[in-house]
């Protein structure tokens, strides 16, 4: 059996005839060619390989050899970085022109202690929450449905405001915004300040909902949502709105 130009014989007599610079070379080729197709691998990872594979010597030849070919100096892939340029946060000054939206994770204590994830929609001019529901799991797909509902009832904004997580920077999303020609605003990676007000919303939704109880199932926790969300939007004194709910704030925006 030959691998990558090796003969294979399972046994550790050393073979006669080959000279060491060929040898070494043969190494130094089969070693480029497994970091190639394994980008992320380290020496111990690509020795144990090929030795699995069959090509046997001892690993103080094949580190010599790494070492000459200078595959210990070699950067490791990463992600590219999301770069995005700040902008400051300034308020619309009427409602329904931008909307903020993040996620929440909690947990529900089912019998294998489920975690959910949290959409939260919020109108940035009169903090008031648009959409909140706990999911398993919410995909591209299921936020653009959660956004086409909050159209149907709200109506468009001029832009929505989020993070960069993986839903938020998909394809399906960015679809979506360019038909309903609707601006993504991206914060800055790794300055959550800078979604400040759906940041506050999430808090409070934690602090008076979700930190209160233990929910044993999906229903119950939307259940327990819910009722949150129409006390937030219709009750609770919001001191930045001078302490009126954002229902009632709303009410004087359009006597306005």
């Amino acid at each position: 059996m030959s691998f990558w130009g090796f003969v294979v014989k399972h046994t550790n007599k050393r073979k006669s005839g080959h000279r060491p610079e060929v040898v070494d070379d043969q190494i130094a080729k089969l070693l480029h060619e497994v970091t190639k197709e394994y980008l992320a691998w380290g020496f111990w990872k690509v020795f144990h390989y090929i030795r699995n594979q069959g090509v046997i010597f001892n690993h103080k030849k094949v580190y010599r050899i790494w070492k000459r070919e200078k595959l210990n100096l070699r950067q490791r892939p990463k992600r590219q970085r999301i770069r995005r340029k700040f902008e400051p946060i300034s308020l619309p000054k009427e409602v329904n022109k931008g909307w903020s939206m993040d996620f929440l994770s909690d947990w529900v204590m089912s019998s294998d202690k489920k975690s959910v994830r949290i959409i939260n929609i919020m109108d940035e001019t009169s903090r008031r929450a648009l959409w909140t529901e706990a999911h398993q799991s919410i995909s591209a797909k299921k936020l653009t449905d959660v956004l086409d509902k909050v159209l149907d009832y709200r109506g468009k904004p001029d832009y929505i405001r989020c993070d960069n997580g993986p839903e938020f920077i998909s394809k399906k999303l960015a679809a979506w915004a360019q038909k309903h020609d609707i601006e993504l605003k991206f914060i800055q990676p790794g300055k959550p300040t800078q979604n400040a007000f759906i940041e506050r919303l999430n808090k409070t939704l934690r602090t008076e909902c979700l930190n209160l109880s233990w929910f044993h199932s999906l229903e119950e926790l939307n259940e327990e949502i819910q009722n949150w969300f129409q006390h937030y939007n219709f009750n609770r004194p919001h001191q930045s709105l001078g302490n009126i709910s954002p229902y009632d704030f709303e009410r004087t925006m359009l006597d306005v």
